[in-house]
């Protein structure tokens, strides 16, 4: 059988790469693959004959070779659906010349069958050990650095991180039983339930997650015995689709604790901003998170400009209204999961998460504009004020502690104020 495939094959190779070419040419998206007609030409005398070496191959070496065509093509970024829907028209432009010159083709039929189902199965393996060995190097990188996070943290996300790293090694070694239970244990579930327990909806959504890594975990390993790896593919990449979602949905428990958390931390008085005294506390639990999920943190420091002249002119009633307003207005143009802090006399701290420079620079420019155009009323009188702004951003892993940090954005807001006050300096 591979004699007489081979010789249909090679009969029939250029008509059916001339058809093929064509085809995946006057798609845009599969054009931009290609670089030149002689880089094409090149390719397809390459690919011919690797095609024709591979079908007088047994079925094993079939695998090695096919597994490292997988490999290869996952390096080049070629998505795995791209170049399955080039070998099932290669795998019908030979099935044709079969039906079209052999008298009898059931028998040749099913061998054609059988040889490009394996050409597919183990291409899917190459790209899926090339997914399997990026996500376990992630999840390492996220095990290392999330360890000092806090206690939902550990519990939820590493839990569940270090059971996505066990299955993910079962299904690397191709051993059902090498992986751990698939069911979740109970007390998670129970602790999902208690963080959840005031949104029935997110409850639901949560538990329903839950069932669908199970069940798109078991199906995994029921194709894997199979070696049907073109099944594997997708399914796996839909499990590490829905491990997301699940690590979303921690964060939003998180904060949900956070804000708990905040609720009852010391608040200054006439601002109702953090205390500078409770800043140690909650940025060492955000630079730990920051470093497990990757994330960087931006700092912004503002100034009231020539506070001390609003109080001489104005009074203190006036100069402790000016300070509580423009803190309603620096609060009110960041997230809920950002932090406001009363820092100093008249300085006011923000910590934006996730935030760029540029973000965190066109956050503090809008506070600083909102701030220029307010008017404070005194009596029959009203006046405005302006606030310089200093603005830093930092990335993991941090190299600074809390007090480094703080004196670098210091740095920047002095610049402002020397440099006429009333401005933004990044």
């Amino acid at each position: 059988m591979k004699e007489k495939l081979f010789n249909y094959t090679k009969l029939n190779l250029d008509e059916v790469f001339a058809k093929f070419y064509e085809t995946m040419l006057s798609s845009p998206d599969m054009a931009i693959f290609f670089d030149s007609d002689d880089q094409i030409q090149k390719l397809v005398n390459k690919q011919k004959k690797f095609l024709l070496e591979s079908i007088m191959l047994d079925d094993e070496d079939i695998r090695a070779r096919y597994i490292q065509l997988g490999e290869m093509h996952h390096g080049l970024k070629i998505p795995y659906a791209d170049f399955s829907v080039g070998i099932e028209f290669l795998e019908q432009g030979i099935i044709q010349a079969v039906v079209k010159n052999e008298k009898s083709p059931c028998e040749l039929i099913d061998h054609t069958f059988h040889f490009f189902r394996l050409i597919k199965a183990y291409t899917a393996k190459g790209y899926l050990n090339l997914l399997l060995e990026s996500d376990i190097k992630d999840i390492d990188i996220y095990l290392s650095n999330v360890r000092s996070s806090t206690n939902l943290d550990s519990v939820l996300s590493t839990e569940r991180i270090i059971w996505l790293k066990n299955i993910i090694f079962a299904i690397k070694i191709e051993n059902r039983a090498a992986a751990p239970s698939l069911k979740t244990p109970p007390e998670i579930i129970d602790i999902i339930k208690a963080e959840t327990k005031s949104d029935k909806e997110l409850t639901h959504y949560a538990l329903d997650m839950i069932s669908r890594i199970e069940l798109t975990a078991r199906n995994i390993f029921f194709f894997i015995d199979k070696k049907s790896y073109g099944e594997v593919l997708p399914l796996y990449k839909e499990l590490m689709s829905i491990y997301k979602l699940t690590l979303m949905l921690v964060n939003v428990m998180t904060v949900v604790t956070a804000e708990a958390e905040l609720s009852g931390l010391k608040k200054d008085s006439l601002t109702q901003l953090l205390t500078r005294h409770t800043m140690p506390h909650l940025m060492k639990r955000e630079l730990a998170i920051s470093t497990a999920s990757n994330y960087s943190i931006a700092f912004v420091m503002l100034d009231i400009d020539h506070f001390k002249d609003i109080n001489d002119q104005h009074g203190h009633l006036a100069g402790d209204k000016v300070l509580k307003e423009i803190a309603e207005i620096a609060s009110s143009f960041i997230r809920s999961t950002d932090y406001a802090f009363r820092f100093g006399g008249e300085e006011i701290l923000l910590v934006l998460k996730g935030a760029s420079l540029d973000v965190a620079h066109a956050q503090a420019e809008i506070i600083r504009q909102k701030i220029e155009s307010k008017s404070f009323d005194k009596g029959d009188t009203s006046f405005n004020v302006t606030a310089s702004f200093g603005v830093v951003q930092f990335q993991p892993p941090y190299t600074s502690d809390i007090n480094k940090m703080i004196d670098a954005v210091d740095r920047k807001l002095y610049i402002a104020k020397e440099s006429g006050r009333n401005i933004v300096i990044k």
